[in-house]
């Protein structure tokens, strides 16, 4: 594992410290529609504001640096919205 910042951070933390209650409360709210939604390589995208979402988040990693964990997420939301594209998109 490459020490980036990110596994640093994560090499420093301890994941058997239970939430604090205002976390918890926000972990344990209801979706309200807006989120970003996460990458799973199970769930493509299944809609317009799903693939306007994963071009946000590839805007958004669009000078991620190859071989990083950046890299591979804006990598992963390509794909994505590759495959959306061919399927509602066809050229």
């Amino acid at each position: 594992m490459k020490n980036t910042k990110i596994n640093i951070l994560l090499s420093k933390c301890d994941a058997t410290t239970p939430l604090s209650d205002d976390l918890a409360a926000r972990v344990d709210s209801p979706s309200v529609g807006n989120e970003i939604i996460t990458y799973c390589e199970e769930t493509p995208l299944s809609s317009d504001d799903e693939y306007r979402a994963a071009l946000k988040k590839i805007e958004g990693l669009f000078d991620a640096i190859p071989n990083t964990a950046e890299g591979s997420e804006l990598e992963k939301w390509i794909s994505l919205v590759e495959s959306y594209e061919n399927e509602h998109f066809p050229m």
